[in-house]
């Protein structure tokens, strides 16, 4: 079982986003930089992804690593360098550890979702959705937060 979550408004808050949404680029620089150390809240998906990696954890122990059933990954658009940082600092306060995260920096979400091939992809942002499935992949929608707002808001205009 391959399992690939979207970060902000999935698995975190979507603290950062509205930060980036709302106050632009620079804003989210300074909050993630200042913000580095604090974790980020927990998202809609924080436990299923807790639970996956719990099984993920009985095989390892069982000595399957490489060969491991259950697999989550991390597809975002945040970039490693300004804020995969605080990311990862967060995963690890929660003591989750996925099998392999993806930092994009704002690039298409396709080439890595194509290559880890996942079951089902959860994202909380429509464009990211149609993309995968353009590609074949399963994809729900998380209608979470600022990005569903601004969706809803299109929607209805």
């Amino acid at each position: 079982l391959r399992v690939a979550f979207d970060g902000d408004g999935v698995l975190f808050s979507d603290e950062s986003e509205i930060v980036f949404k709302k106050k632009g680029l620079d804003a989210y620089i300074k909050n993630e930089d200042d913000s580095e150390d604090i974790p980020l809240g927990e998202g809609p998906l924080r436990c299923f992804l807790e639970a996956l990696v719990n099984m993920e954890k009985k095989f390892h122990a069982k000595g399957l690593y490489k060969n491991c059933p259950v697999q989550t990954f991390l597809v975002t658009s945040r970039d490693p360098v300004i804020s995969g940082t605080r990311v990862l600092k967060t995963l690890k306060s929660w003591g989750l550890e996925l099998t392999q995260a993806f930092f994009l920096s704002g690039r298409p979400k396709g080439p890595p979702l194509s290559m880890i091939q996942p079951h089902i992809f959860f994202d909380d942002q429509k464009p990211h959705i149609d993309g995968a499935l353009k590609l074949g992949i399963i994809s729900a929608h998380v209608p979470y937060g600022i990005g569903y707002e601004i969706y809803k808001g299109a929607c209805e205009k």
